[in-house]
């Protein structure tokens, strides 16, 4: 698989070099065009105070929002230039759209997209909205993480569903020739004498592809299964982690939570979603 067009999503300016720095790595690695988006959300104003709302208020708000554009913009292009790739940016207006619809209609193109992981305290709307609906794989980038080599290793979240299929092939986008990969199962590990059929398979496939692929169960214990991955990936040193995303329906995540969204939170290396 060949990653040919990288498209990175900017949500806000606080993390916008970090962002812009992998991807620009990334791009240079794969000989990928770089393609910066941002969205300019409508403002918002609380129904309470609306009335004292003034075309002149709504004016600097807009202004505010342009000037951290520029100023995303900025370290986009400084970053594509510093690895010495062609950056397109595009700064959208939301027009009545979520930031993360508007973000999709342009990533769907893309062959690989990027984007910062929220903050602990953040909803993480944007995010959730590029993973579920983007019908792209997202990587998702750790605050303050420092461009490296990703696609020597991956730990990869296991389990025989559409999702994490998805996700075990998606993987290849990243890795090199020879890398390590370590498939991993959070469940009770078959009975002596039986095979796990679905996953040694999928490791025959890395095989062929000239990769390094395992088969690893864990038992969850009274872990969270994410934390079982980011252990895996923390003992292996692996450059990212791979998984299927939100598998189960919308209703059943906000009550119970998912993998999908602790990953989202607490993840300390790039994770790559598929959905």
């Amino acid at each position: 698989m060949t990653c040919r067009t990288i498209a990175l999503c900017f949500t806000d300016g606080a993390s916008a070099q970090t962002l812009a720095r992998t991807g620009a790595a990334l791009a240079r690695q794969h000989g990928a065009h770089l393609l910066g988006l941002h969205v300019l959300p409508d403002p918002v104003v609380h129904a309470s105070v609306s009335m004292y709302v003034t075309g002149e208020i709504l004016t600097q708000i807009r202004a505010g929002q342009r000037d951290t554009a520029l100023e995303i913009e900025t370290a986009f292009k400084a970053a594509a230039e510093a690895e010495g790739v062609t950056p397109e940016w595009r700064c959208l207006e939301a027009r009545l759209a979520t930031i993360g619809e508007r973000l999709c209609e342009s990533a769907r193109a893309a062959d690989l997209v990027l984007v910062m992981r929220p903050e602990r305290d953040a909803a993480g709307r944007p995010q959730e909205e590029l993973i579920r609906n983007a019908g792209r794989p997202v990587l998702m980038i750790p605050p303050g993480y420092q461009p490296g080599a990703l696609g020597a290793s991956a730990v990869i979240g296991w389990s025989a569903t559409r999702e994490a299929t998805r996700a075990a092939h998606d993987a290849r986008l990243l890795l090199d020739e020879g890398a390590e990969v370590v498939l991993l199962s959070v469940e009770k590990a078959p009975d002596p004498g039986e095979q796990d059929y679905p996953a040694n398979e999928m490791a025959a496939m890395f095989s062929r592809h000239g990769m390094k692929a395992t088969v690893t169960h864990r038992s969850p214990g009274e872990s969270r299964i994410a934390e079982v991955i980011e252990r895996e990936a923390f003992e292996t040193g692996t450059g990212f982690i791979a998984t299927g995303a939100f598998g189960h329906s919308k209703a059943y995540d906000f009550v119970l939570g998912t993998v999908t969204r602790d990953l989202m939170q607490r993840a300390k290396r790039p994770v790559l979603f598929s959905k």
